[in-house]
């Protein structure tokens, strides 16, 4: 008798877990294509069957930013019947590519299924913001990326805002590319009248320099000839990282003083030489380093008697002017001193002068 039960309520168990609904959709994913903003919102129906031999119920449908799906078969819908989900995006201020998922709960074993739509929003021409500069069929925001002070130890991110202008899909690449910049761009394919982003990420520890310094890279097409004038400038200010430092580390670390921030040459004549020289003296409590005395003037040389000050020690660093180098009859430039100065690592001189 015991078995003759335990029988009959396994086989029951075992009718009631074979008894379910069961979700089968025609397509689980749409693409849109490319499209314009003005085109406005689009919809495309999902089409699912029930598969099972219990009614299947849609409890719930969740979408994401710029999507709706307020319309879906409501009802239980019975075996080996169908049902639709309406799905909608909105392209308004939304331009470039998108992928969005649609979550689909029901009473089914498994109980939520996840649907995607993708597409190429054309932004609005009334709203576009004109690139000045162009590669090609590529137009840039811009061609320099400043990433202004860039502290070691740590990755710095910059960008630029590109589209594409022509008919045809860009795949932009990048060569000559400096050991310490690595370029992407995202998206990786740009169709006509797509924008994406140049993105750039610096290390400033793959390299051995320190202040203000200039790279180049060059960036190329996937088609056609290359345009000659095609090269992206970074440019960075590598210094020291003191965000983590305490006042009391501050206080004891070495600091810089110049006997003067202003060098005038006053009126130089002839293509003679000039030379003046300043004393730069450590007020602080450890061992001042000067990393570089960064100079971009070619009518400039600089030289550093020592590199390393002890505390209320001092060191000089003369600057001479050669005539013969300058471009223009005026003398107006900065010389910087790079130094672990956590109050001032980057020390402006300005040099003054003329020429006759």
């Amino acid at each position: 008798m015991k078995r003759l039960i335990l029988t009959l309520f396994l086989g029951t168990s075992l009718a009631v877990a074979l008894a379910q609904p069961q979700i089968v959709f025609d397509a689980k994913s749409h693409d849109f294509g490319t499209f314009e903003e003005e085109t406005g919102p689009v919809t495309h129906l999902f089409k699912f069957v029930n598969t099972g031999n219990e009614p299947l119920v849609v409890t719930n449908v969740r979408t994401t930013c710029g999507c709706t799906a307020s319309q879906y078969t409501r009802e239980p819908v019975a075996p080996n019947d169908s049902g639709v989900i309406k799905v909608t995006y909105n392209p308004k201020g939304r331009p470039g590519r998108f992928s969005k998922p649609v979550y689909v709960t029901t009473n089914a074993s498994i109980d939520r299924e996840t649907l995607r739509i993708t597409g190429v929003v054309i932004g609005s021409k009334s709203r576009r913001i004109a690139n000045p500069y162009h590669i090609g069929d590529l137009s840039l925001r811009s061609l320099h990326i400043p990433l202004f002070d860039v502290p070691k130890g740590h990755i710095k991110t910059g960008q630029l805002v590109v589209r594409n202008e022509g008919k045809t899909e860009l795949i932009p690449t990048f060569k000559n590319m400096p050991p310490h910049i690595l370029a992407e761009m995202i998206p990786s394919m740009l169709h006509p009248d797509e924008e994406g982003i140049l993105k750039i990420h610096y290390d400033p520890d793959a390299i051995d320099d320190w202040g203000f310094r200039r790279d180049e890279f060059t960036l190329s097409l996937d088609h056609g000839d290359t345009p000659q004038f095609n090269t992206i400038t970074v440019s960075a200010n590598l210094l020291d990282d003191f965000k983590s430092w305490s006042a009391e580390e501050r206080q004891q670390a070495g600091h810089i003083i110049l006997s003067s921030d202003v060098i005038d040459f006053g009126i130089i004549k002839g293509n003679k030489p000039q030379k003046q020289a300043l004393t730069i003296t450590n007020t602080g409590e450890s061992k001042l380093t000067i990393h570089k005395i960064s100079n971009e003037n070619r009518a400039l040389k600089v030289k550093l008697k020592r590199r390393t000050v002890n505390p209320g020690k001092s060191t000089e660093l003369t600057i001479e002017v050669d005539p013969s180098m300058a471009r223009t009859n005026l003398l107006n430039c900065r010389v910087m001193i790079i130094s672990n100065d956590p109050n001032q690592p980057s020390k402006p001189i300005r040099i003054l002068g003329s020429f006759e």
